[in-house]
């Protein structure tokens, strides 16, 4: 018999035992890789934030409206190049099950000025520029509702208390946006009788040099107002909505670390068993003229044999959800993007190696130094 098939052989003894084993090394692997990849997607959405792009909100809360007129005085500061109004609708479509989008009035004409990541084309573009009640959606929600240009959807109100009735005239495709649905912002001031309101601006600039002379000048325009703004570039208006919810990192890092523990003391018991059971297998192989080394290395074998096995199911299983699952629909567009690279999953192999090496070396340190005497005299 091979090495190999001896090291199989011997952590299959106990199927139940090891095969349960396994799958709490995978369930661990799988709730490890989906918290680091959560962490990973904060980082990377931060890293595709646009240096050029401010967003002006309300200074004291980020759900507050601003008026319609700031924007007119935002247009003449110096370097900026667009504005656009942003306001958030929170309506639902069909039911809340299906609303796995959000949705954002506009003012098309600068739009695509101040998102130049968007690509539409040109007839879509100009067709959803004509009409007021259009909008345009992201290429990933057309698919996933089978929407197609000219469909009629409606958006029941939550947040204003009045529906819209939007035709779909342009599918886009961006990296940062597939997850909206945008439609003109005069549609909105309409239906709700023209308050002249907006919830936020974005504002593209002509350098990164000239953004913290931009950023000063609009907030001090409005600071002895009733309405004072906060502007800041579009990476800080990211930071600022995650810290929202609270120190994440921090969170992760503790429960990654109560669940390594855990499965720590799930391994070094199971292979503390294992090993007790064969003590006095152990000083045969040391009677017919195994080392200490070569016993500890079959023991210790067994260990990570087992756990990278279940870091493989645990890491395999990652790399299915984030590809068959809809992750933006079912945190209802709050993740735009979920992908679980190969750095992520050869690190949930390494912790599985690691695993397995840690909970396996005292017991298999044990057994390797008993002498022949003491393990054939062992009762157990």
């Amino acid at each position: 018999m091979s090495y190999q098939g001896f090291v199989w052989k011997n952590g299959m003894r106990n199927k139940r035992r090891t095969v349960l084993t396994m799958l709490s090394v995978a369930l661990t692997l799988f709730v490890l890789s989906m918290l680091v990849t959560f962490i990973s997607e904060f980082d990377r959405s931060l890293e595709r934030a646009n240096p050029l792009r401010l967003v002006t909100r309300y200074a004291v809360s980020v759900i507050a409206l601003l008026p319609a007129r700031y924007r007119a005085q935002i247009e003449k500061v110096p370097g900026v190049v667009a504005v656009t109004p942003l306001t958030y609708f929170g309506g639902i479509y069909i039911d809340p099950a299906h609303t796995d989008f959000s949705q954002y009035s506009c003012d098309p004409q600068t739009l695509f000025d101040v998102y130049p990541e968007i690509t539409l084309p040109e007839e879509q573009k100009q067709a959803f520029l004509r009409e007021r009640v259009a909008a345009i959606v992201g290429r990933k929600k057309a698919e996933k509702h089978g929407w197609k240009l000219g469909d009629h959807i409606t958006l029941k109100g939550e947040i204003f208390r009045h529906d819209v009735e939007l035709t779909i005239r342009g599918i886009f495709s961006s990296p940062v946006a597939e997850g909206a649905v945008y439609f003109h912002h005069a549609y909105l001031e309409e239906i709700l009788d023209n308050p002249g309101i907006a919830g936020l601006y974005l504002i593209r600039v002509d350098a990164t040099e000239s953004v913290p002379r931009i950023t000063k000048t609009i907030d001090t325009m409005f600071r002895n107002t009733s309405a004072p703004t906060k502007t800041e570039t579009e990476r800080s208006f990211q930071m600022s909505m995650i810290s929202m919810l609270g120190n994440l990192k921090l969170l992760i890092a503790t429960i990654t670390s109560v669940i390594l523990f855990t499965l720590l003391l799930v391994t070094g018991n199971t292979m503390a068993m294992s090993v007790r059971e064969r003590i006095r297998e152990v000083a045969v192989l040391k009677s017919l003229g195994f080392r200490r080394r070569q016993v500890l290395l079959l023991l210790t074998s067994e260990g990570v044999m087992i756990t990278l096995a279940g870091g493989l199911i645990g890491c395999t299983a990652t790399h299915l959800v984030s590809k068959f699952v809809d992750m933006p629909g079912l945190t209802q567009g709050f993740f735009q993007r979920f992908e679980v690279t190969w750095a992520i999953t050869a690190l949930g192999l390494v912790v599985s190696i690691l695993v397995g090496l840690m909970g396996t070396a005292i017991p298999a340190y044990h057994a390797a130094n008993l002498t022949v005497a003491d393990g054939l005299r062992h009762v157990g």
